[in-house]
């Protein structure tokens, strides 16, 4: 049972309770020195006490630090002794209701041990309360009140304390999203600049490249007329070089347009066999055996050099591998899905799994590629099949190989495929 001292002490922290609320009310709503300086002030005024203290955790060196505390002789001895710094690691009611979200109720401190000496002997606290302030879920500090008087505190003072950190709570939340917002704006900003630049100086490098092949193109031609078939075929490896130059800045200024919503691509009719058997006599020069497989011709609606990129891609990442495969299995199909038709353009090698096949491949600028240029255009391809409403997926195991599988939705009135029987064609 409470005495009537007691109730009137009660009584009175009540009526400070109320004006420090309206204080509060009048404080800038943002997490700053002053604001966290004003709170500690008037806690110590409602109630009294000799030291106030806000402790942030700080994740780096696993200690709670004093953020704020009371302009007070306890306060500036607390600081003196380095009792406004608590690693976790050596305990303390403190620490404790830091980690366990318990609040603190003690009225017999220096009786305590478990706590500190440093508050027992170092402040000489005999009475205090604290408790855990959250930004959302996760224990983000500690509000600290202590006096050198036991039996000091009542049992409202901690739900007046309890109530004071969820308002910090909340307020340190509310800076840290704008702090986040801010950051995400000038993020945002910069990218768009950089990427604007890099637009620039690509269309630029364009501009250099096209005398520099019709240079080329000279050089070649009068190799041929003079029959000197060495500085050819330097002029000729010149151009090779030169165009897979050019074919990374086109590939970069896709991926520009890609994240500027600005990429497209031109449906038309096309026969994608034809296309295939197109492509792959450009690679008939390797030791590998490529193996056509299905109808003889199939006309879909699609954007033909799109799909052409996406096909080569896959191509090269096979024929990329460390240890070059023997026989490489094309294959043109259809299938009935629930939505329609689809078309399946499959590239499979029966060698071992590579090792770089992984479920970033897709992605930009992933590190486990062959090339830095061939991570790029894979990541098109992927973008290039969505763009179209389809698919490209990868799939790679010790047993069953390397396989890349392009799926492309066509309309079934628009889809032309003749040749009953298999049509193989081995190139070599």
């Amino acid at each position: 049972m409470s005495t009537p001292f007691q109730e009137e002490i009660f009584n009175e922290r009540q009526d400070r309770l109320l004006t420090m609320l309206e204080h509060l009310l009048e404080l800038p709503t943002s997490a700053s020195h002053f604001v966290f300086d004003q709170v500690v002030q008037q806690v110590q005024e409602v109630l009294a006490a000799d030291l106030v203290a806000l402790f942030f955790h700080e994740p780096a060196i696993e200690t709670l630090v004093v953020l704020s505390s009371s302009d007070s002789p306890l306060g500036r001895q607390q600081r003196a002794i380095g009792m406004d710094r608590l690693p976790l690691a050596n305990g303390g009611s403190t620490v404790e209701v830091f980690l366990s979200g318990i609040a603190l109720f003690n009225n017999h401190v220096d009786q305590d041990p478990n706590e500190l000496l440093g508050i027992k002997g170092g402040l000489g606290v005999k009475s205090q309360i604290a408790t855990v302030f959250k930004v959302q879920t996760h224990h983000r500090g500690v509000l600290l009140v202590a006096s050198t008087k036991p039996d000091f505190f009542l049992p409202g003072d901690l739900r007046f304390l309890e109530a004071i950190a969820r308002w910090v709570g909340l307020m340190v939340g509310r800076n840290e999203l704008v702090e986040q917002m801010g950051q995400k704006n000038i993020e945002r900003d910069q990218e768009g600049v950089a990427k604007e630049l890099l637009t620039m100086m690509i269309h630029e490098l364009r501009n250099y490249l096209q005398p520099l092949r019709g240079r080329l193109d000279l050089l070649t031609e009068r190799a041929r007329r003079e029959g000197r078939e060495k500085d050819q075929r330097d002029a000729e490896s010149g151009l090779h070089t030169l165009q897979m130059l050019t074919r990374g800045i086109s590939d970069v200024l896709d991926i520009a347009r890609l994240t500027q919503g600005r990429f497209s691509i031109t449906p038309v009719p096309m026969n994608i066999v034809q296309m295939i058997q197109d492509v792959v006599a450009t690679f008939a020069h390797r030791p590998t055996l490529f193996t056509v497989q299905g109808p003889g011709q199939v006309i879909l609606r699609a954007d033909p050099q799109r799909v052409q990129q996406v096909f080569e891609t896959m191509l090269l990442y096979i024929l990329s591998s460390p240890v070059q495969p023997e026989k490489v299995t094309i294959n043109i199909a259809t299938e009935k899905r629930t939505d329609g038709p689809w078309a399946l353009l499959s590239i499979r090698t029966n060698s071992l799994a590579m090792p770089h096949i992984s479920s970033d491949l897709l992605q930009p600028f992933v590190g486990n590629v062959p090339s830095l240029q061939l991570g790029v255009q894979l990541y098109l391809a992927g973008q290039i099949a969505r763009a179209h409403g389809g698919t490209l997926m990868i799939h790679s195991t010790d047993d069953q190989g390397t396989q890349f599988t392009l799926a492309l939705p066509v309309e079934e009135e628009e889809l032309i495929i003749s040749g009953e029987n298999e049509n193989t064609d081995t190139l070599n």
